[in-house]
């Protein structure tokens, strides 16, 4: 009873359906997030294997460091792709209740 009249005094929203959605500001998806942070990783490894190849006495070893320099780009698209990022964010909704 004192819950149906206050009810009927206050008027209420129900924000329980309310949803968020996070978008890259700098981006137009999480994918080309994605491509564009492998893309910023591989260039390093890229000059890096560079270098190896260049030192490199034969043909076996080229295709040993191109075999490990693999390996180490599959890694890094792990690890991108595993990484766990946490958001945080504040709401301040402003709630008129006499509006309606």
């Amino acid at each position: 009873m004192v819950r149906s009249q206050v009810e009927s005094q206050i008027k209420v929203r129900d924000l329980s359906a309310t949803k968020l959605s996070i978008e890259p500001a700098d981006s137009t998806s999480w994918s080309d997030v994605r491509t564009e942070l492998i893309a910023e990783h591989k260039a390093l490894l890229r000059s890096e294997l560079e270098t190896e190849l260049a030192a490199a006495p034969d043909e076996a070893a080229v295709e040993l460091l191109r075999t490990g320099f693999s390996r180490k780009e599959r890694l890094i698209e792990h690890q991108i792709d595993s990484r766990i990022h946490n958001f945080s964010a504040t709401i301040d909704i402003e709630y008129n209740f006499l509006s309606k």
